[in-house]
C-alpha cells in the first residue's frame, strides 16, 4: 500500500512519459488530491474527453460509478476517502497501465454494492481480459475470493462462528458492528485483473488484514469433514495457479482463458 510523505503519499513514480496515467475525478478533485496526483506522477483531471494515455475514473462509489470505470474507456475506479488517495495500492495504477481492469473500495461499499457482479460484467466484456469458457469459473472464484477478504480480511469476523445456526446468528450480529466501526469500513478492498501472455489472467484480490498462510490454510482443507476453509480449496481445484502476496494479503489466481 502507499506510505505518507509530507504530501501524504509515497513519491514513486510508477507513469512513464510514453504512456502517462491520468485519474478522472468528478468536480477536479481537491488540492490535497492534486498534490497525491503529483507525487505519484499521476495527472488528474475532471472529464476525459482530450486526455490521451491510460484512464482511472475517481469518486464517490456507487454502482453507476463503479460500472462506469470498469468499462471503456477506463481502466477502472477507485473510491475517493476522506484522505485522498491515501491507503489506495500501487498495484491499482500499475494495472491500468497493463491493459488490465482496476478497483479500491472501501470494505463497506463492496459489501453494499453488487461488486461481484459489476467485476465479472467487466471482465466478460473486456476483450482483452474475457474468459472465454472459463467466465463461470472466476466467477465462483472471485465471489469466494471477496467474501473471504471482507469478513475474514478487513473485519476478522472468526470463520468458525457459522458452523451452525446459533453461530452464524452471532456471525452476523459481528459483522454489522464490525462494518459499523469506521475504521473497519473504511479498510480497503482493491480488485485487480491483469492479461497474461499465452493466454491466462490474473485476478488478484488484496485487503488490508492480518494476511493468512495459504499452504496451512489449504491442508485443511483436505479434511473432507471440516466445517470452514473449504473455499480456498474449491479456489485450488479451479485455478491454473493460486498464491499470496503481500504478506497473505493479496490472493493471486491465475486462470487459463
Amino acid at each position: 500500500m502507499v506510505a505518507r510523505t509530507s504530501s501524504g503519499l509515497d513519491a514513486v513514480s510508477i507513469c512513464s512519459p510514453q504512456r502517462p496515467l491520468t485519474l478522472v475525478c468528478q468536480g477536479g478533485g481537491t488540492e490535497d488530491v492534486g498534490a497525491q496526483c503529483a507525487a505519484l506522477g499521476l495527472r488528474l483531471a475532471s472529464i476525459p474527453e482530450g486526455v490521451d494515455g491510460d484512464l482511472l475514473l475517481m469518486g464517490n462509489a456507487d454502482e453507476a460509478n463503479v460500472r462506469a470505470g470498469l468499462a471503456s474507456p477506463y481502466g477502472g475506479f477507485i473510491e475517493l476517502g476522506v484522505e485522498g488517495l491515501l491507503g489506495v495500492g500501487l498495484r491499482c495504477f500499475e494495472t491500468a497501465r497493463a491493459g488490465g481492469l482496476a478497483l479500491s473500495l472501501k470494505t463497506s461499499s463492496v459489501y453494499a454494492l453488487s461488486t461481484l457482479e459489476l467485476v465479472s460484467q467487466a471482465i466478460r466484456t473486456n476483450p482483452l481480459l474475457a474468459a472465454g469458457e472459463a467466465a463461470d469459473f472466476v466467477d465462483i472464484c472471485l465471489g469466494e475470493a471477496i467474501s473471504n477478504a471482507v469478513m475474514h480480511g478487513n473485519l476478522d469476523v472468526p470463520a468458525h462462528l457459522r458452523i451452525n445456526s446459533k453461530g452464524f446468528q452471532l456471525f452476523r450480529q459481528v459483522m454489522q458492528e464490525r462494518l459499523a466501526d469506521p475504521v473497519l469500513a473504511c479498510r480497503r478492498i482493491e480488485i485487480n485483473v491483469v492479461p497474461r501472455g499465452n493466454g491466462y489472467i490474473s485476478v488478484l484480490v488484496s485487503d488490508q488484514g492480518r494476511g493468512f498462510d495459504l499452504a496451512e490454510q489449504l491442508s485443511r482443507t483436505v479434511d473432507c469433514d471440516a466445517k470452514r476453509g473449504r473455499g480456498l480449496g474449491l479456489i485450488n481445484r479451479i485455478c491454473s495457479s493460486l498464491l499470496t502476496e503481500d504478506g497473505g494479503r493479496t490472493l493471486v489466481m491465475t486462470f487459463a482463458k
